[in-house]
């Protein structure tokens, strides 16, 4: 991994939720929801990983504060009903089982928060469906399928067995690490030859390419290898990189 790219700027690797609290939109504040969302699931799991490490705690109550940010209008166009109501679930959820000691954390707990989470999201995309705005950015859709596969890896981590089987129900409800990483894949190379006539986008996407290449092999081989630290490290870099 290049210097350049291990030390990205720490200001780059926050910006993108801030940057995404400022939507106005619906179907920017359903996007922001949706990013938001699988970032608490990934530091909620990689505060599990870390025995509650203040550092961690530190960043996932900050992203609360940004998801709870996203419900409010504020002069923008206000979500639906139905996802309020159920994003609000999904972080008294999140807040309850954050607040237990991480080894009090059962699997009950780890449903709860699995189905919440599910459920916000299936709302999330039948809202997103019924919209009849712009389609969305190629580099958001990527950059959001990112924060998945992170929020997915560091879940598997952090399972009780290390990751030999998962006793949640989120395993019936998403698509497995190795799988979204190739849809990743396939779609980075189709936004490098959907851009490949603007030099700016190229450098970014080149960026971005470098990284992928450096944690794509542990994701297709994420039941054989775990390096949870180092996934969320650089898809934090990515997803900041597709956003801004």
């Amino acid at each position: 991994m290049p210097a350049s790219l291990r030390h990205l700027p720490l200001l780059l690797l926050m910006t993108f939720s801030p940057l995404l609290c400022a939507a106005q939109t619906l179907q920017e504040r359903l996007l922001a929801q949706e990013l938001s969302t699988y970032r608490l699931l990934t530091l909620f799991h990689l505060s599990r990983l870390e025995q509650g490490a203040p550092e961690v705690q530190s960043r996932l109550q900050a992203e609360v504060q940004r998801f709870e940010g996203l419900l409010q209008a504020e002069g923008g166009e206000p979500l639906t009903a139905d996802v309020v109501q159920q994003a609000r679930a999904f972080q008294a959820v999140l807040l309850q089982s954050a607040q237990l000691h991480y080894d009090a954390i059962d699997f009950y707990a780890l449903d709860a928060l699995s189905q919440s989470a599910h459920t916000l999201l299936q709302l999330n995309h039948t809202a997103q469906e019924q919209l009849t705005q712009a389609p969305v950015s190629a580099d958001l859709r990527q950059a959001i399928l990112m924060q998945q596969i992170a929020a997915e890896y560091v879940r598997e981590a952090a399972s009780f067995d290390s990751g030999s089987a998962v006793y949640d129900s989120a395993k019936d409800r998403y698509e497995p690490v190795d799988v979204l990483a190739k849809t990743f894949s396939q779609r980075l190379q189709q936004l490098h030859k959907a851009k490949a006539d603007n030099s700016e986008q190229r450098s970014k996407l080149g960026q971005v390419q470098v990284i992928w290449n450096y944690i794509e092999q542990p994701l297709l081989e994420y039941r054989e290898r775990s390096l949870p630290f180092v996934i969320n490290r650089y898809s934090e870099q990515i997803v900041a990189l597709l956003v801004n």
